[in-house]
């Protein structure tokens, strides 16, 4: 072989290596540039955002040592994580994260001495690289001060006073004075306010102290009647569970009759008692304050001997069927009726197809054939029970007091 093939057979291998070499290192080149493309994407992917503000009192004063507690959760309600911050001696705050996706925030500001804030809205999209400004105007509670005392102008020690959304109570002191606080009148427009005291009528008012405001409130309590007293028949035996109303307030007679009901506005009133079998009693009474309004009754036994009288009425329930109208049931209902000063009915029953007693209150629907007889009577207080009244529908027959008009 010849000086120059052998020179032309090592250019060519010496062009195949450099060829390789170059294959080898653009492919090394297009990979890391395609690394690199994906770790830019990913940063810009992952951003820092950014929450800031500054939380004020109603007068515009900034609050200090505010705990902001942020609650961060995914698009999907899944909660993520809470971070507090706290607000400098100017109410400002500041909270950083860094992240790839939009997130859902809850802002609870809580600091010592107020009960909220007034901000409507305190959730929000967060979203990556996005500062948002988010301000809150804190509010404090309201106070309700004063003093209690009684018609002689003398202080009530150890009143207790509650006021709506403090769960805690407080007395007055020897001096009849009291103060309660915590009061939100920012959720509750009104207050109630209630005092209580033993020998004194309940008290109750309603007031609005304001917004981190404090009220005075002087009360003055009412001395109150308490009314005891025994319940008897003709016989001078004592009437067990006679019902004693008085003020819309009801009172039952024990073992030996007797019945009290105490803390009573004094003054004209009307006290009626009532029990099984006997004629109602009532009496206009004036109540004094104090223990003393002792009402004995003597309760005459109700003469009624009459049963009650027990009507019908059938309003027919019709269905239209190759356009003629046929009936196909009843509706059902009851009246019942006892005689001029009796005891008063106190209940109708009625049965179907010989099942169990109810109670009748309100018409009811009857279809034949599934309906084959209707029994129905009616009680009055004095225990006198009306003659059962049949309807056989079977048999066409009826027996009974008769229907009324419809």
């Amino acid at each position: 072989m010849s000086i120059q093939w052998k020179w032309m057979i090592r250019l060519s291998v010496f062009l195949l290596f450099f060829g390789v070499c170059g294959l080898l290192h653009s492919g090394t080149t297009y990979a890391a540039s395609k690394n690199a493309s994906a770790e830019g994407q990913v940063n810009n992917l992952a951003q820092t955002s950014k929450i800031y503000g500054e939380i004020t009192d109603m007068d515009g004063f900034p609050v200090k040592d505010v705990n902001v507690n942020i609650k961060m959760h995914t698009f999907e309600s899944s909660e993520i994580a809470t971070k507090t911050v706290k607000t400098n001696s100017k109410g400002e705050y500041s909270f950083e994260t860094t992240i790839s996706e939009s997130i859902y925030i809850i802002i609870s500001p809580v600091a010592k001495g107020y009960l909220g804030t007034i901000n409507k809205y305190n959730n929000f999209y967060l979203f990556p690289g996005e500062t948002t400004e988010k301000n809150f105007v804190l509010y404090e509670p309201s106070t309700i001060v004063g003093k209690v005392t009684d018609q002689s102008g003398k202080p009530v020690v150890g009143a207790i006073i509650k006021a709506t959304t403090v769960s805690q109570s407080v007395k007055t002191d020897k001096e009849g004075n009291y103060a309660i606080t915590g009061i939100d009148n920012y959720a509750y427009n009104e207050i109630t306010i209630q005092v209580d005291a033993k020998g004194y009528v309940l008290y109750t008012t309603n007031g609005s102290p304001g917004i981190g405001r404090t009220m005075k409130l002087n009360i003055v309590l009412q001395d109150a009647a308490d009314v005891s007293g025994l319940v008897q028949d003709e016989q001078g035996r004592p009437v067990v569970g006679a019902t004693v109303s008085i003020y819309n307030l009801k009172m039952i007679t024990d073992k030996q009759g007797k019945y009290s009901i105490n803390r009573l506005s004094p003054g004209s009133s009307t006290i009626s008692v009532e029990a099984d079998g006997y004629i109602k009693q009532t009496i206009r009474v004036t109540l004094v304050k104090g223990p003393n309004n002792t009402f004995d009754f003597f309760l005459k036994n109700n003469v009624d001997n009459t049963p009650p009288v027990t009507k019908y009425t059938l309003v027919p329930l019709t269905e239209v069927s190759n356009g003629k109208q046929y009936i196909n049931g009843f509706n059902f209902k009851l009246k019942a009726t006892d005689e001029v000063n009796g005891s008063g009915l106190k209940m109708t029953q009625y049965r179907i197809n010989g099942g169990e007693w109810i109670t009748f209150t309100v018409p009811i629907k009857i279809y034949a054939p599934d309906v084959k007889t209707v029994e129905y009577f009616s009680t009055d207080i004095a225990g006198n029970q009306e003659k059962i009244n049949k309807m056989d529908f079977v048999n066409g027959k009826y027996e009974g007091a008769g229907s009324y008009p419809y």
